[in-house]
């Protein structure tokens, strides 16, 4: 299954109790969630409210450019209709907003981010405009049907949407959903009125269906005021599938926001009902569900934000996992695949069938990778929830790492432009349990990595909290998290998830200019973050090749696709200090940790060349902690 972080309390450090549910074992965190009471979503008090703008109706043209053909819904957030472009009969469909203005600048901002993401799952948008100072958007027409129609449909014919049914419609949300978020956008507003289906009979006896599925809406959301969205959605249920989060005036919502509204959509499916209250599990309404789907849903409802799956695309590998291994196979080929690699991705699947058809090479590569990869993860089963929060008890600041295997090194499929000729390919490796700072130092959220540091400084900084600077080996496995990514966040490079090149100290005060923690999208499937960006960082490991280098981890200046690769590695001098080159602690299992004693710093943390010198310690902070004490346990 794919990854959730989950966090118990908010008091005190955010980062505190954090425990981990990765890939195939989502049961013990989902068994506090099911009996957890669902927050419900009250009406809120209107801060803004739409104005009574005039509705539109059949014949009405906007614009001096549509004729509304059919008004296909009205709510208090606006109108839906179909409509012709009257210089070309083309059928369009334009949503109208219930607000004026004289502005269109915000909407037009809105407008061109959304048309700029490219996916199929996602309408393409044609035009925007003012029609009597009221905004509209107008978008492609498709043939077909609403979500809600389709369920209100099979609800009459007394029909349950099958387990493949369901997941492959959700699925298809998701990947929307996933497409807006990589370009910065939260729909806040996924429901069965926004999902449009096709439905096209195919095959022998056209006896199967084949559904094109499209989230639309993606953007309307961010033009209704946030305190107004939870009663602009109450009429008609709506509100049933608003995280609870949106309940609070001014809270925007992030991407777990869309995954708990496709949560409620996978429950509505295969129950036929919305979860209200403490709600029962899928299964224990149909006895033809895997209970697998139960801990899916749970996680996805979770009335925390932070209890969810991270990103939409941790849910659909999820679900697609949980139909790997429950669903029965069409075909024999799919029963071998699956046979010899239950648990992997369904991408997986179609990987390993396009090189068997086709003898592609780049295809041979990538299956080879995700076999390794599939029973790296089934040969290191998780700890349960109680033994990871026995683990984490004593270090609310770091990550637990249960000893096991990883895939060392660059995989089979990687591009020869990114990878370096030394690097092991796809080695297993294997570590004994251990501990890692969340953060680089000094491991406090929000503050500024320590840099400037030379190697020797960073042992003893580490050494002065009980702690000690961890293995090249134990950065590239919390980096790559238990499903062996190339990147903390994924297998593809991203200039945005993690903040593109190294950081440096442009203000030479011994201080990286990123801050700790800022982007969520940069934590490895561990729960670590900036491994994948922020600054680089040493290891307590020497190059094989000349014993007195020791190994760099996390970047290449001037080149990030390459050098925020886990598995990246260079080796530097140990007494080099850098202004993009920090570091970040690990700890034994069973090494306590303990508090920094007072300590003058450490003599001689030259910074580079025409530095200014770091401003002084504070009493009690450990050497080189300029600019203020690190964060204690």
């Amino acid at each position: 299954m794919a990854c959730s972080r989950r966090t118990s309390d908010h008091s005190g450090n955010p980062f505190a109790e954090r425990s981990i549910t990765l890939f195939g074992d989502f049961a013990a965190a989902a068994l506090r969630l099911r009996t957890r009471n669902m927050v419900s979503s009250p009406s809120s008090t209107m801060q803004e409210s739409s104005v009574a703008v005039s509705q539109l109706r059949q014949g009405d043209v906007i614009a001096k450019k549509y004729e509304i053909d059919s008004v296909l819904g009205s709510g208090p957030a606006g109108q839906t209709c179909t409509a012709r472009v009257l210089s070309t009969g083309k059928k369009v469909i334009v949503k109208a907003l219930n607000f004026e203005t004289d502005d269109l600048g915000p909407v037009q901002v809105l407008f061109d981010k959304v048309r700029a993401i490219k996916a199929e799952t996602l309408p393409a948008l044609l035009d925007v405009g003012l029609n009597n100072r009221r905004p509209y958007v107008v978008q492609e027409y498709s043939e077909g049907e609403s979500l809600r129609r389709l369920m209100d449909e099979y609800a009459g014919q007394r029909k349950s949407f099958s387990l493949q049914e369901a997941a492959a419609i959700v699925v298809k949300v998701l990947e929307a959903a996933d497409a807006a978020h990589s370009a910065g956008m939260v729909h806040r507003h996924i429901k069965p009125t926004n999902v449009l289906i096709q439905s096209k009979a195919v095959g022998p006896g056209q006896g199967k269906v084949v559904r094109t599925i499209q989230l639309t809406g993606l953007g309307l959301a961010e033009m209704i005021p946030n305190a107004v969205l939870p009663d602009a959605t109450k009429e008609g249920g709506d509100n049933r599938y608003l995280a609870p989060e949106l309940t609070a005036p001014n809270s925007g919502g992030g991407p777990q926001t869309d995954v708990y509204s496709c949560g409620v959509l996978l429950y509505e499916l295969l129950t036929g009902q919305t979860p209200q209250g403490t709600y029962l599990s899928p299964s224990q309404i149909r006895e033809d569900l895997p209970p697998g789907v139960d801990d899916i849903v749970d996680l996805a409802l979770a009335s925390n934000g932070e209890d969810r799956f991270p990103t939409a695309r941790d849910m659909i590998n999820a679900i697609q996992r949980s139909f790997q291994e429950e669903a029965p196979a069409e075909s024999a080929i799919s029963r071998r695949v699956i046979m010899a690699i239950a648990g992997a991705t369904l991408l997986l699947l179609v990987v390993i069938i396009g090189a068997l058809l086709t003898n592609d090479p780049t295809a041979e590569a990538r299956r080879s990778d995700e076999m390794v990869r599939a029973q790296i993860v089934k040969s290191n089963p998780l700890p349960d929830e109680a033994t990871m929060r026995a683990k984490l008890a004593g270090h609310p600041d770091m990550a637990y790492i249960p000893a096991g295997t990883f895939v060392r090194g660059r995989l089979n499929g990687e591009s020869t432009k990114v990878v370096n000729a030394t690097e092991p390919l796809a080695a297993i490796g294997k570590t004994s349990a251990y501990y890692i700072d969340r953060l680089e130092w000094d491991n406090t959220k929000g503050s500024n990595p320590t840099v400037s540091v030379r190697q020797s400084q960073a042992e003893a900084m580490c050494e002065e909290k009980g702690k000690r600077l961890c293995t090249s080996d134990e950065w590239e496995r919390a980096c790559k998290g238990p499903e062996g990514r190339v990147y903390t966040y994924g297998d593809v490079y991203s200039a945005t998830k993690c903040g593109g090149d190294a950081a440096t100290d442009a203000n030479k005060d011994g201080k990286a200019d990123s801050t700790a923690g800022s982007l969520e999208s940069c934590a490895s499937g561990w729960g670590v973050y900036d491994m994948s960006g922020g600054v680089r960082e040493w290891t307590t490991s020497s190059d094989p090749n000349q014993p007195k280098f020791k190994m760099v981890k996390g970047g290449k200046t001037g080149d990030p696709e390459r050098g925020t690769r886990c598995a990246y590695a260079d080796s530097r001098n140990p007494d080099l200090t850098d202004r993009t080159l920090g570091f970040r602690c690990c700890a034994d299992v069973d090494a306590p940790v303990v508090p920094a004693p007072p300590a003058a710093p450490a003599e001689g943390a030259a910074p580079v060349e025409g530095a200014a010198p770091a401003p002084a310690a504070p009493a009690g902070a450990p050497p080189g902690a300029a600019g203020g004490p690190p964060a204690t346990p």
